[in-house]
Formats: C-alpha cells, sequence, structure tokens
C-alpha cells in the first residue's frame, strides 16, 4: 500500500480552531488601541490649538476667547496653524470650556477635556 501524505481532517480542524481563538483574542484588543490612539491625537491636537490660541492673543491686539472651527481657519490662515487639524474621528468638534485668555480649557465633544482623564 502507498503511504499517503498530508494533513488529515482532524488536524486541519485544530489549526483551523487554533487560529480562530488568536483572533478572537486579537480584534478587541486591536479595537482597544485605535480608539486610545485617536483619543491621544484628540489631546494633541487641543494642546495645539491651545498653543496656537495663545500665540495669536500674545501677537494681536483682537484676543480670541472662544473657540470655533472659523477660529481653526483664521489660526491657519494666519501661519500659527500649519496645514490646519485634522479630526481624528468624525464626531470631534473643539470648543472652549471658559476664556481662553485665562483659566479656559479646550474641550472635544467626544473627548472631553485634556485634564479630564
Amino acid at each position: 500500500m502507498m503511504k499517503r501524505r498530508g494533513f488529515t481532517l482532524i488536524e486541519l480542524m485544530i489549526v483551523i480552531a487554533i487560529i480562530g481563538i488568536l483572533a478572537a483574542i486579537a480584534i478587541p484588543n486591536f479595537r482597544k488601541a485605535r480608539e486610545q490612539a485617536r483619543e491621544k491625537a484628540c489631546y494633541a491636537n487641543m494642546r495645539v490649538l491651545l498653543g496656537a490660541i495663545e500665540m495669536y492673543n500674545m501677537d494681536t491686539p483682537n484676543m480670541e476667547t472662544g473657540m470655533s472651527d472659523t477660529i481653526i481657519n483664521k489660526l491657519s490662515s494666519a501661519n500659527y496653524l500649519k496645514g490646519g487639524i485634522s479630526k481624528p474621528e468624525a464626531g470631534c468638534s473643539y470648543g472652549a470650556s471658559g476664556d481662553l485668555t485665562g483659566a479656559g480649557k479646550i474641550k472635544c465633544n467626544v473627548h472631553g477635556q485634556i485634564e479630564a482623564k
């Protein structure tokens, strides 16, 4: 009789089961890592925006006290922001809590303030 070479059905099923278990473990971790990266990118954007507003307020007599998309465009056109801000999530929009010339903070409607976490 000739000896057959190859894998049996049981061996293939075991390998597929192991791959399935590894995928079930890896996919939630990957999603969590993506969400954390988006959150950190949003916090970095808020820090950059706050620095740009502080520089703008030091250079110009009419100070900006709030935050909106028009102010972001104004900072970009005045070269305080290089290329604008890319938002990490579709729902991210930046606003201000308090007066940005004093103790006010920039916040995101999705991720909150920088010091909140």
